[in-house]
């Protein structure tokens, strides 16, 4: 394609065409994201190609750059207002308001929140030092309340973290609370996590999915 943030198209079952941008930070030291090369290359696409059904959004992870992510949210909102916008974004964010009243303006919003257990949670998520994990799970919950789009969960399951069955239990009971419009399950190998036992995939896919919301299994 001859971008750098902008990568090949993909086709969704359900969202269509999506595009996908990788936000991730090239001056983290700064704290500066790449906002105008991304929306210049967004902009090229578009007089080029056909416009898809989502810009999709991923690597948020950081706080502290959150801005830069903002920025680019409106500039896609202001130049492409019925541009549809999806986001794959960490759950530490979202103890922010100001974080969630930018993403309730997106369409698809897709979190990764692997445990509700604080140490677990601590363990498999990438967040901030001063992270407080009820703050966190109060602000999904208002979000889903407030927020008119399509919301859903992802949860990965790493060997030696949250492959337990009360981790498995206290995040369905969790998940039942914020009713999200879906929920999807993978587990995550490589970084030194081995595959989890076989006996806890059948936990799991018997635990979690007698829900009254769609769930899938990636394994």
């Amino acid at each position: 394609m001859g971008y750098i943030h902008l990568k090949e198209i993909q086709h969704s079952p359900k969202f269509g065409t999506v595009l996908p941008i990788d936000f991730e930070c090239e001056d983290k030291q700064n704290n500066i994201y790449p906002t105008d090369e991304i929306f210049s290359e967004i902009k090229d696409y578009f007089t080029k190609k056909e416009s898809p059904e989502y810009i999709w959004l991923k690597g948020i992870n950081d706080i502290s750059l959150f801005f830069s992510f903002q920025r680019l949210i409106n500039m896609i909102r202001d130049t492409f207002p019925n541009q549809k916008i999806g986001v794959y974004i960490n759950a530490s964010l979202f103890s922010e308001n100001y974080i969630r009243k930018t993403l309730s303006i997106c369409d698809l919003v897709v979190i990764n929140l692997n445990s509700v257990s604080p140490t677990h949670f601590y363990q498999s998520c990438i967040c901030h030092k001063n992270s407080n994990i009820e703050e966190i799970l109060n602000g999904i919950q208002t979000f889903k309340r407030e927020y008119n789009g399509y919301f859903s969960i992802y949860t990965l399951f790493l060997k030696g973290i949250n492959d337990n069955r009360e981790d498995i239990v206290n995040l369905k009971n969790y998940l039942l609370q914020v009713k999200p419009d879906h929920f999807s399950v993978n587990i995550f190998t490589g970084n030194g996590f081995g595959p989890i036992s076989d006996e806890l995939k059948f936990q799991i896919k018997e635990i979690l999915q007698d829900m009254p919301f769609k769930v899938s299994f990636t394994f």
